[in-house]
Order: structure tokens, then sequence, then C-alpha cells
């Protein structure tokens, strides 16, 4: 675990983002901000360090994979160990940086949660996986791949994260389907189709209420697959769960609006 040693944390990803042969820019600004969510690995400075030293060395050394994925960026092409970005990786480059730059704000302002607030461990699940947990097994994961770094561990990480936590929205359609008290459910508005007239809301609350066999949880926002892969926790053979969004945003454009926010 990278908990007790963020040391080897930084210097574990600064080799992965420095590594031209894994990844292309978009990958490694990924990397870099899942470090920088990483509950206890690094701070402010830490997070700087890392972003120079991916930023340098795409500058020095390019990538050999592309902004597309495709092999052969400028840095394979010139033949050599050293190559420059090309033109769209080098704005890809700018606009990753300035996304960082922004959750940097937001998270020294504490706006923005950690991994390990944002996921609950099943009870079981086992021990409980801290955000610095899921860096490790992100960094083991991740040195495995030798092209497209988090694409094409998207649906393993998603799956492990999936299968070992639970995200605060999945908590909370579970507790008002399961009907728990002292959770969402005791501020949910209960609506009752069959109630005609003026409603009580406390009574129709507080009254033995069918169990749920269809759940629609809609995020005011951006969503995104995983959220929607994990909601499905919920989902049983007796109940299914529907999920939407306002957009449903992929990795790079998600990049870019963090880049327009800054």
């Amino acid at each position: 675990s990278y908990k007790n040693d963020p040391s080897s944390a930084k210097k574990e990803v600064i080799e992965l983002a420095a590594d031209p042969s894994k990844g292309n820019v978009n990958d490694k600004v990924r990397l870099v901000i899942v470090y920088a969510l990483s509950n206890g690995v690094g701070n402010t400075s830490d997070i700087d360090e890392v972003a120079q030293a991916m930023k340098e060395s795409l500058e020095t050394k390019g990538s050999t994979i592309s902004a597309d994925g495709a092999a052969g960026s400028a840095a394979a092409e010139g033949g050599g160990s050293h190559g420059t970005l090309t033109k769209e990786d080098r704005i890809l480059l700018e606009s990753g940086l300035r996304a960082i730059d922004y959750l940097k704000k937001l998270r020294s302002m504490q706006m923005i949660p950690t991994m390990s607030s944002m996921m609950q461990t099943e009870v079981s699940g086992g021990t409980a996986s801290s955000g610095s947990d899921m860096l490790s097994s992100f960094m083991a994961r991740a040195t495995n791949q030798a092209t497209g770094l988090l694409a094409k561990a998207t649906d393993k990480l998603g799956t492990m994260l999936g299968k070992t936590h639970k995200h605060r929205s999945t908590i909370a359609v579970e507790n008002i389907c399961e009907m728990r008290p002292n959770t969402e459910d005791d501020d949910y508005l209960y609506l009752d189709p069959r109630v005609r007239g003026d409603v009580d809301v406390a009574a129709l609350r507080n009254a033995a209420r069918a169990p749920v066999r269809e759940a629609i949880a809609f995020m005011i926002g951006g969503g995104c697959y995983g959220e929607y892969q994990n909601l499905q926790m919920v989902a049983n053979e007796r109940r299914s769960v529907t999920y939407g969004s306002t957009e449903i945003v992929d990795p790079s454009t998600f990049l870019n609006h963090l880049a327009k926010l800054a």
C-alpha cells in the first residue's frame, strides 16, 4: 500500500508518467489526476512535481502513443529515444495541465472529496481500502499496459472498484430502495399515485410501502459509465436500476471541461 509510503507512490507515478512507451498524453494526464485525488498520497507540492516531470518528459521524449491511441508518434517515427510532441499532443498537454491546476485549486479549498470519501467499502468485501490502496492497485495494473494506459485498463479498473466499493450515488439509491432509517430515505419525497386529494407526506413515509421493483437514478450534470456500472450493485433479480444524466462525458471531454473551467 502507498498509504504509509507516499514517497514511493510519487516515485512510481513519475516513472510511469515519464515513460514514453506507456500511454498517450491524455492517459498520463489522467494518471496525474488519479494521483492528485488519492487520499493521503501527495500534497500540492508533490502534485506539482509529478505534473512537471510528466511535462518535461513529454516535451523532451515525446510519446510513442499518439493521441488516437495508435503507435508511432514523433518519438517513434524519429527512430531515436527522443522526439517532439505533435501539435495536437501539445494542445492536449496544455489543456491537461490546466485541468490539473483546476483540481488542485478545488482540492486546496476542500471543494472535492478524495477517493476514499467518495466510496464506501462493502461489509462483505473484506477490509476497508483507502484511496492510496486504490492507487496501489491502479499502479500495478497500469504498469502492465504497454499502450493506452487507461484506455485498456478501464474495464478491469471499473470491475475492481465496482465489486469492492459503492459510490455515494449507489449508497443513496440503496438506502432509499431498502427504506433504511436515518439515511437519505428520511428526507426523500415519497408519493403514492394511488392516493387522491391532499397528500400527507409524513404519513406516506411512515406507512407500509411496497418493495421497490424499479429505480431510476438521474444525475443533474455529467454522468459516466463507471457510475452506471456501480449502480448495478443495487440491481438484482427483483429490482432493476435505470441510469441517466444530463450528459454522458467521455474521459477526453471531461478533461476539456476541466481545462475550460480553469
